[in-house]
């Protein structure tokens, strides 16, 4: 037991001591993409030329406040409810009482603050209980 503390206490000072070289002696903190010499090849120097050539990127945000930009309008379509399945698709099917299907709810629609109709659906209603299942095995 008394090795096992020994051994962490021993592993946890040579990764401190570690941590201490590398953020304090300034040797890890070479830039990642520094220049010391002419280039070794053609593509390398090409590379170098092209990453010379960017320049900041900028975008021109007029476009929002241009009038026509401002006038566009929401154009919304409602959409159809359709049916959803059964309720436990995996229940054994009966001929004789098939499980109920259930339906989407309405949509509902509330006034927007820019005009546009904002769709909210509405809670699903409890379908009844499925039919108990027959005792014949399959």
């Amino acid at each position: 037991m008394k090795s096992n503390t020994a051994l962490i206490a021993l592993a946890t000072v040579v990764v401190l001591a570690a941590a201490y070289w590398f953020f304090f002696s300034g040797t890890g903190n070479q830039p990642p993409l520094s220049v010391t010499g002419a280039p070794t090849s053609s593509a390398q120097a090409k590379f170098e030329t092209l990453v010379g050539e960017l320049g900041p990127i900028s975008f021109n945000t007029g476009i929002f406040t241009d009038p026509h930009f401002t006038a566009l309008v929401d154009i919304a379509t409602a959409v159809a409810p359709e049916t959803f399945g059964r309720q436990d698709p995996l229940a054994p099917t009966s001929a004789s009482s098939p499980a109920p299907i259930l339906s989407a709810p309405a949509p509902v629609s509330l006034p927007a603050q820019a005009g546009a109709p904002v769709v909210v659906p509405t809670q699903i209603q409890s379908a009844p209980p499925p039919p108990a299942a027959s005792s014949t095995p399959l």
